[in-house]
Parts: C-alpha cells; sequence; structure tokens
C-alpha cells in the first residue's frame, strides 16, 4: 500500500503554503517578494497539475474528470457572479459605466482577474487526463522525459510569444501558464513510479536545469517587458520552481499540524482574497507593509474558507 500523500510529501505541502502566501502578495500589491519572488504562481500550476495526474491515476478517467468538473465549474460560476456584483457597485459608486470592460475573454477568465485559473486548472485536468489514459502503459522514466522536453520547448515559446508585451488577459496568464501542464505531468509520472531512482534523478537534473539558467541569467541580465518578465525571466521561474518541487518530492520531510490544516484551505482562499483586499479597502482602514497586509489578507482568507467549510456552502471553497 501507497504512504499517505500528507505524510509522504509534507515538504510539498509547505511548498504549496508558501507558494499561495506569495500569490497572495502579489495580488494585494503587484510587488514581489524577497527570495520567493515570482515562484509562486509556477509553483503551485506545477504541483496542481502533478497531483491531477496521480489522482487520474488513481481514481480513474471517468472518475477523475467528473470530479474534476463538479469540483470547479459551478464555484467558478458562482464567485463569478459575486465578483460581477462587487464590480459592478464600485463602478455604481463611482458613477462609471456599468458595462465597461466587459468582453468575451471573460468566458476564459471570469468576471475578475484572478479567476482565469479556474478554467485554465479544468482545461489542464482534461488534458493530463487524456495524457494517462493514453500512455498508462508506457514507461514512466520515458514519459516523465518526453514530458519534460515538451514542456521546455513550449516554455521557450511562450516566453518569446509573451516578451514584446502586447498579449493581454487572460492570454497572458494561459500563456504563461501553460507549460505547467506537461511538466506537472511529467512531475506526476515521476511521482507514480515505483523505483525512486525516477525521481532522484528528476530532482537533480531540474536544479542543475535551474542553476543553469539562473547562471545565464547573471551574464545576460534579468529584465521586464512592460512590466511582464522578460523570456529568461519566466524560463528563470520554470526552472528554479522545478527543481523546488522536484526536491521536495526526493525529499519528503515530516508532516506537522500547521500545514495540514492549512492547505485543504488553499483553492478557498485562492478564490476569495481578492475580496477580502476589497473589503479592508472598502473600511478605509490604514494602509500596511507588504507582508503584514499579505499575512493579514491571508490569515483573513482562510478563516474564511475554514468558515464556509462547516456550512451548505463548503462546496465554494
Amino acid at each position: 500500500m501507497r504512504p499517505r500523500s500528507s505524510a509522504r510529501l509534507a515538504n510539498v505541502e509547505r511548498l504549496r503554503l508558501v507558494a499561495m502566501f506569495e500569490i497572495v502578495a502579489f495580488h494585494v500589491s503587484e510587488q514581489r517578494l524577497p527570495l520567493v519572488a515570482g515562484l509562486g504562481l509556477p509553483v503551485f500550476l506545477l504541483l496542481n497539475n502533478a497531483f491531477n495526474c496521480t489522482l487520474s491515476e488513481r481514481m480513474g478517467t471517468r472518475a477523475f474528470l467528473h470530479t474534476k468538473v463538479s469540483r470547479l465549474l459551478l464555484p467558478w460560476l458562482l464567485w463569478n457572479v459575486l465578483y460581477l456584483g462587487v464590480v459592478l457597485a464600485e463602478r455604481g459608486r463611482h458613477g462609471e459605466p456599468l458595462t465597461q470592460g466587459f468582453s468575451y475573454r471573460m468566458l476564459f477568465g471570469g468576471t475578475y482577474e484572478h479567476l482565469w485559473f479556474v478554467p485554465f486548472a479544468l482545461l489542464g485536468s482534461l488534458i493530463i487526463a487524456g495524457l494517462q489514459a493514453q500512455t498508462r502503459a508506457r514507461s514512466h522514466g520515458w514519459a516523465c522525459a518526453l514530458a519534460l522536453a515538451g514542456a521546455s520547448a513550449l516554455t521557450l515559446l511562450n516566453a518569446w510569444l509573451l516578451a514584446p508585451g502586447s498579449i493581454e488577459w487572460p492570454w497572458l496568464q494561459w500563456l504563461f501558464a501553460l507549460p505547467a501542464v506537461p511538466f506537472g505531468f511529467g512531475l506526476g509520472r515521476a511521482l507514480l513510479a515505483t523505483d525512486v531512482r525516477v525521481r532522484t534523478r528528476l530532482a537533480w537534473l531540474a536544479t542543475f536545469s535551474a542553476l543553469l539558467c539562473l547562471g545565464l541569467g547573471l551574464v545576460w541580465g534579468l529584465g521586464t517587458v512592460w512590466g511582464w518578465p522578460a523570456p529568461e525571466e519566466m524560463v528563470r521561474r520554470y526552472a528554479v520552481s522545478m527543481a523546488l518541487v522536484s526536491l521536495a518530492c526526493v525529499w519528503p520531510g515530516v508532516s506537522d499540524p500547521v500545514s495540514l490544516r492549512l492547505t485543504p484551505l488553499l483553492f478557498g482562499v485562492y478564490l476569495s482574497h481578492p475580496l477580502v483586499v476589497r473589503m479592508y479597502q472598502a473600511a478605509h482602514l490604514p494602509e500596511l507593509p507588504l507582508v503584514g497586509f499579505a499575512a493579514l489578507v491571508f490569515g483573513v482568507s482562510a478563516l474564511l474558507v475554514a468558515l464556509l467549510q462547516r456550512t451548505p456552502l463548503r462546496f465554494l471553497v
């Protein structure tokens, strides 16, 4: 019998917490945290897709897709309605046109900027379920290697497409996030392998790639294009994130009560934290330093999610 993932991958759960905190910090301030700057989103995407691969194998394709659709689609629609109400209320208060900014892109990005993640996660689930169903009989090592090669090529291509800075929401976010699907599939196949050497080799390969990207970045310099990372910056973020996730899978650590309690709340924290920010701003409370404000928003969002999970609305989070 396989060990429980919560006990076996404790460092992965801690990594998820740090990643979500970095995402929240960026959303509340549009500033990157020191040290983990820019790693939150790729880390979270990689882990989400890696677990989709292992879950698809454990549950079977049909049951997995049924779970994902029911888990993601209805909450996304209802959160869209909630945030639409927030946007319309703010525009009405400021005397702005109520229809300003509405377009077909909301079908792929939602009524609020961060909601793009949910339809993207659903698409990623469909792709990974299909890949796993088609390659189940193949070697984990070869499936992992081919997935990483394809993901690397996709990262370079999408970085090149994003470099001019002309692509807007939500296509910008989708293009940045897309390499996480094949990367995550490769990670998932490494986790499914009974031979621990597959995971160890992946960890060392990812670490070497990350160090190489960091070294090249120091030589060539890292910059931004219209506020969005330049090509080498996107490559760096994925390379370092892959190294961190791979190493956490090889050295899982020991579970702790805080991680076990907080990690089931993270999806709800992601969905609800902009609402907490809006409530704070509407109350005209004093401006806080980045880390303090991010910690406050994260904590209040986690509390809100924990409370919702005790009500009939628990399906929302």
